[in-house]
């Protein structure tokens, strides 16, 4: 599945740059598109003033209210689409859907999601988290598709069927399993403290959150049951 990257105008870590930038230089060496959400392209004048290297996204979409003038620039900037004007789809949205629309790709990469913390945006967080339902909503039911949110420390997995996560480091990796529909059953779990076979992941219970690698485990893996409907995925470290 050909990768996109998309950039929200969401929190960042500027701690640790480095992480952004080896994901960028790693999407480009593979020919990845790099699409910026409005301000998303924020992160991209920051790595460009730390770092000798000139990064430059492919394209900037949205209304441009949150893009700051003569800093980076992308591309191809994005601010006319047919059928979508107005707020009928957030700029995320446009994101995604250009993704997979101009770039046929199905797997969708997503960064700047997580709330910033100064201003409360746990609305903006929410909707950030949709963004990885709503492309598998775009694309046909029976097409190959796969979402995640990275950051950092945390990656959320967006898994139709099964995920293996790597370990990060030599920490606590901890696994999170949180369910939107009545029908999430695990069939097997693999390397983790807690087994999860046969676990149905109420969306209204709690009973999924906090498992843990088996200790110094390099991996740990799950399967959900043939029917059963995509769950949410939190690996951090």
């Amino acid at each position: 599945m050909r990768e996109a990257l998309i950039f929200l105008n969401g929190y960042y870590d500027t701690r640790h740059l480095d992480f952004y930038r080896q994901e960028i230089v790693a999407a480009m060496e593979k020919g990845s598109p790099l699409i910026c959400a409005d301000g998303g392209i924020r992160i991209f004048d920051d790595l460009n003033r730390d770092g000798d290297t000139t990064l430059v996204p492919d394209v900037c979409i949205g209304d441009m209210d949150s893009v700051v003038e003569g800093r980076t620039k992308a591309k191809q900037v994005v601010q006319e689409w047919v059928g979508k004007t107005d707020k009928d789809y957030t700029d995320g949205q446009l994101a995604v859907d250009y993704a997979l629309e101009e770039y046929g790709c199905r797997h969708i990469i997503i960064y700047g999601g997580l709330p910033r913390p100064e201003v409360y945006e746990t609305d903006q967080f929410l909707g950030n988290l949709k963004l990885m339902r709503f492309g598998h909503y775009r694309v046909s039911t029976d097409a190959p598709y796969k979402a995640e949110m990275r950051d950092p420390k945390q990656t959320i997995h967006y898994v139709l069927s099964a995920v293996r996560l790597t370990r990060k480091n030599s920490g606590l990796q901890r696994v999170s399993l949180i369910a939107e529909a009545d029908t999430v059953v695990v069939e097997k779990s693999e390397n983790l403290r807690w087994d999860l076979a046969s676990l149905h992941i109420h969306p209204d219970l709690t009973n999924a959150l906090r498992n843990e690698f088996v200790e110094g485990a390099e991996w740990a893996a799950l399967q959900l049951v043939e029917g059963a409907a995509p769950v949410y995925v939190i690996h951090n470290w």
